[in-house]
């Protein structure tokens, strides 16, 4: 696979600043002509992609493509305000798209606009690694989810610490007395690209000693994590593990409608059953109980994961970053019944 040229290897041939070339490309500021036609050159000899009269594709001045197919997550939108505000400070411009109805299409639009970075926070089967290496060798800067368990050179990665986070609630739980500890999840086996599942069951055996921990699944439709699966997931909860004492749910909006579900039953929280959720978006503080949750704040997130891409569009530096996670307890949860 050739190496993929960067802005620093045109600014080297053409003996100009990375900066003079990202303004030359964006036409975001003027030069002379003489500095202009040396970048153009540098350009087209390394086969760094500008718009020319040979037709090669140019990245559309300071615009950035967000691809996800969770758009109405709460947390996503929370996410999305702190990627655009993010984006806007460096006068840079949010596109959104969300592409469960047909991802090729929207493969296409991306390759004809050429944007200068995109964010593929998609399922793997939706946009494939084959997509990436399609965006990546036009000389689109890609930052993508590492839960894609696949790692293609020149693409920079980003995730949330889940591990972590689902240590901290399990040694949190188990330090105030639970080990019948269920998980309610929006995802079964299939959605590997998902890591919560797999951070629970690790941390359920670190700290536990248990290999085969409850958990209970609800539809095989990846991302329908909703208050209304919440309440599902737990009323088959209660029902084939009476035992439990405490659950753990995918994200904050399944844990309030477990909550709702375990009060309908007439259990207490977090008397009978603590609940924790994963997220802390806005709306868990106000929650009746106020929920304890795995927090990863969505607009600190949406603003880290536009950090990593910029570096790559600015600089073209390509990483893998990992966001922490910190458990944040509320009055959803507490010692263990007696």
């Amino acid at each position: 696979m050739a190496k993929k040229v960067k802005r620093e290897d045109v600014a080297r041939l053409a003996g100009v600043s990375v900066a003079t070339v990202s303004y030359v490309l964006n036409s975001s500021r003027r030069v002379s002509l003489d500095v202009e036609k040396r970048v153009k050159e540098a350009s087209l000899s390394l086969g760094y992609p500008i718009r020319s009269e040979a037709g090669h594709p140019s990245p559309s001045s300071r615009s950035i493509f967000y691809l996800t197919e969770d758009l109405f997550n709460v947390y996503q939108l929370e996410a999305i305000d702190g990627f655009r505000r993010a984006a806007l400070e460096k006068d840079y411009f949010l596109h959104i798209f969300d592409t469960r109805d047909d991802s090729k299409k929207y493969m296409q639009h991306i390759l004809d606009c050429a944007p200068e970075g995109v964010y593929v926070l998609t399922a793997p089967n939706s946009f494939t690694d084959e997509d990436l290496l399609r965006m990546r060798d036009l000389g689109i800067c890609i930052l993508a989810d590492f839960a894609r368990n696949t790692y293609i050179p020149g693409v920079s990665y980003i995730m949330s610490d889940m591990f972590n986070g689902f240590e901290q609630a399990v040694r949190y739980l188990y330090e105030n007395g639970h080990t019948q500890i269920g998980y309610v999840s929006a995802f079964d086996e299939t959605c590997y690209y998902d890591f919560r599942l797999s951070a629970f069951k690790t941390a359920m055996r670190k700290i536990v000693g248990v290999y085969q921990p409850i958990v209970e699944y609800g539809s095989v439709l990846c991302y329908q994590s909703t208050e209304e699966s919440g309440r599902e997931i737990m009323k088959v909860m209660l029902k084939q593990h009476p035992e439990v004492t405490a659950v753990i749910c995918t994200n904050d909006l399944m844990a309030m409608g477990a909550i709702k579900e375990i009060r309908k039953a007439g259990l207490r929280v977090p008397e009978d059953i603590s609940v924790i959720g994963v997220d802390n978006i806005q709306a868990s503080e106000q929650f009746i109980p106020s929920l304890t949750t795995i927090a990863q704040d969505g607009k600190t997130y949406g603003a880290k994961a536009f950090e990593a891409l910029y570096k790559d569009i600015d600089r073209g530096e390509t990483g893998k970053y990992i966001v922490p996670m910190q458990l944040i307890v509320r009055n959803s949860t507490g010692p263990v019944r007696k």
